[in-house]
Order: C-alpha cells, then structure tokens, then sequence
C-alpha cells in the first residue's frame, strides 16, 4: 500500500526533558484541548455524532474529519509498494474549473484535506488547486503529500498548505534505480531546506517513511534526523496486496526501531506523528476496528469509495451526486454496512478511526501529554 494512505494529524505541544507523566484528569483533558488543538469544536461535534450513530442509530458509517483527495494518478517515480500509479480503478483528472468546483463539495462537509496522488506536483495547476482550496474554498488544513522531487518547480504551493508532507525512506543516495527515491534523494534533501525556508518553520513539514525489511536501519536514521532538523516524523509498514508484512514481528531490530519510535513520543522529546496506542497498533498490527468513512478518499474524477478504497468499490460521485453523506448511504444501500475486517489495512488514519470513535477521551490525553 501507497505511504499516500497515511493521514495526519497535529502534534501535541513537546516537552524536552524526560519526565514522569500522571493521567489527566477530564478537565484538565478539556482544559488542553481548548489550549492546543486548533479543530476542538469540530472533535466534540464529531465525537457527539458519530456516538450517535454508532450506539442509537447502530452503523458503522461515521461523519468524515478529513477527504484525502487524489488529484492525479501520475508519477515520476515507482516506489515498490505503491498503488497509485496504476491503481486497481483508476479515474481521470477533472480540468482545473471542475476541480475547484469538486473542492467546494468536499468543503461542505469537512474543513480539513489531504491532496495526494500519484505526485501532485505533475499537475501543471496544482499551485492553482492549492491555492483554491485555501483560500477560495477556505479549508482550515490543507496537507499535501509528495516525493519532493519538484516543489522547486511549483513553489507556489507553499504560499497555500498549511503543511506539507514529504516521503522519504532512507539517507543515503543510491542512483542505480533512476526511479527511485534514494536515487532521488540529493533533489529531495535541497527542496525540504527550500521549502522549510518558505514555510518559516520546519515543524509545519513531515518527514513520512514506510518501513520494509532493507531499509530499518535507514529509518532509525531517519528518525534521528529528524529529530536533528525539527521535522515531524512519521511512519508505517509496507503494506503488500493490502496485508501487513507479519514476518516484521519476528524480526529484532524492526521491534527496536518501534520501541524507540514509541518512548520518544511517550517521553515528548521528538515531534512524531500519533500517540504511543496508535503507534503501536499500526506498527505492531494490533487489532483494531476500522471506519473508514472518517476519511473518505475522492478520486480524481470525484468518485468515492464505499466503504474503503482497498474494497474497490465506487459508490457515487461528488459532483453528480452532491455530498459525501448521500453517497455514503446510497453505498449502504447497495453494499451494505462496514464489513467486519478485522483491521487488515494497517494504515494510520484507519487506526486513527478505531480509537477516536472508540477511546476519544484517551486518545485527547495522549494528544495533549
């Protein structure tokens, strides 16, 4: 599975030095929430729906907190574990004026969006998009995924997200493969000091990994480096035909690069992407129950999936049908409920679904510790 699967959300603020923490108490939860997260009345909103439908109502089809929102398929790199280049359904891109229109139905429904691909940066209007989404269509998070390789070439993006999220899955160059991101890494490593530049702060960029077998010893490096820099930092597996590599559980120096990743985020000394329980259930693949209409994918085209992408399944169209909220019932209508899945996609927003509609209290006072 694509590292562009990978949602994200704010870090709480850091404390550097190692320190004992007790559990909050709920008002001191509330307190630092209203202190910290710039989203709070939009998470009491949710959290108070999405009880309402999942104990009065009984469905696991969810409100949405983010569209991730693909706007090409292309890519100028063939990263093994992606899926995005030449996906099991594939849409064509919308022109600009369709596209912007397609952003103001998504706005009616969420404030937050992720715009991923394939490589967005290939799209010749993508600083126009962006710029749309901020400020036309005034989305209050506006994330944007991508390899790196060409924020040079669109710098304008810059001026429109709120922040940007690069992937990256080693520190050393390797050019034998052309095509791929270690060859790529010298371009990539100019850019992130371009772009920390014009964003003002390094904080505001993501440093996202996707861990395999040959590259653990990379990510640790990573990790530091990170660390070093003042980047976020953030990671999962490789997912291969939708399932988890189990045989990372057996392997020593896998279990070690999560325990550090997890202690330093306990400890607050490290800006890192998640709380310590959702760390450890997507990088241990801990069960857990998905509900995937918490962050709705959109094609290209503005198709959406019904109840996931890895299902196939296209339920509706956004600029067809109107709204996330009909499609998604049309979809259960026609599919069904969510499936039990038993949590075989280990990626982070799927996580993030399970505790924020499951533990909302505790995953707050992991958030703000």
């Amino acid at each position: 599975m694509s590292e562009k699967n990978v949602n994200f959300v704010p870090v709480s603020a850091l404390d550097k030095r190692m320190v004992v923490r007790r559990v909050p108490s709920r008002g001191e939860l509330l307190r630092g929430l209203v202190r910290q997260a710039p989203f709070v009345a939009k998470n009491f909103r949710l959290y108070f729906r999405n009880g309402w439908r999942r104990h009065v109502l009984r469905t696991k089809v969810v409100a949405p907190y983010a569209v991730t929102f693909y706007v090409t398929h292309k890519c100028n790199l063939a990263c093994s574990y992606c899926t995005q280049k030449e996906p099991d359904v594939f849409s064509e891109e919308l022109g600009t004026a369709d596209t912007i229109r397609l952003l103001r139905k998504i706005r009616k429904e969420s404030d937050s969006i992720v715009i991923t691909g394939g490589e967005p940066t290939l799209r010749s209007d993508i600083e126009e998009i962006v710029s749309a989404a901020r400020f036309e269509c005034k989305f209050r998070s506006v994330l944007l995924i991508t390899n790196g390789t060409l924020l040079d070439r669109k710098a304008g993006i810059l001026t429109g997200v709120t922040g940007l999220v690069v992937s990256l899955d080693a520190l050393a160059a390797d050019p034998t493969n052309p095509l791929s991101k270690p060859a790529a890494l010298p371009k990539v490593m100019e850019n992130l000091e371009f772009a920390k530049d014009r964003l003002g702060s390094a904080r505001r960029i993501t440093i996202s990994t996707v861990i395999e077998e040959w590259n653990i010893g990379e990510v640790e490096r990573l990790l530091d480096w990170c660390g070093e820099q003042g980047f976020v930092f953030a990671a999962q597996s490789a997912q291969m035909e939708k399932m988890p590599n189990l045989a990372l559980l057996r392997n020593a120096k896998y279990q070690a690069l999560v325990d550090k990743i997890i202690a330093r985020r306990r400890a607050g000394t490290q800006a890192i992407n998640g709380t310590p329980k959702t760390i450890e259930t997507l990088l241990r693949f801990r069960d857990f129950q998905c509900y995937p209409t918490m962050f709705p994918r959109v094609y290209p085209n503005g198709d959406v999936f019904y109840p996931c992408e890895p299902l196939r399944k296209i339920a509706g169209n956004l600029l067809r049908d109107g709204s996330l909220r009909k499609i998604f019932a049309n979809g259960k209508k026609m599919y069904g409920d969510i499936p039990p899945c038993q949590g075989i996609c280990y990626l982070f927003g799927n996580v993030l679904s399970h505790y924020y509609v499951n533990d909302f209290w505790g995953l707050a006072g992991d958030f703000i510790r």
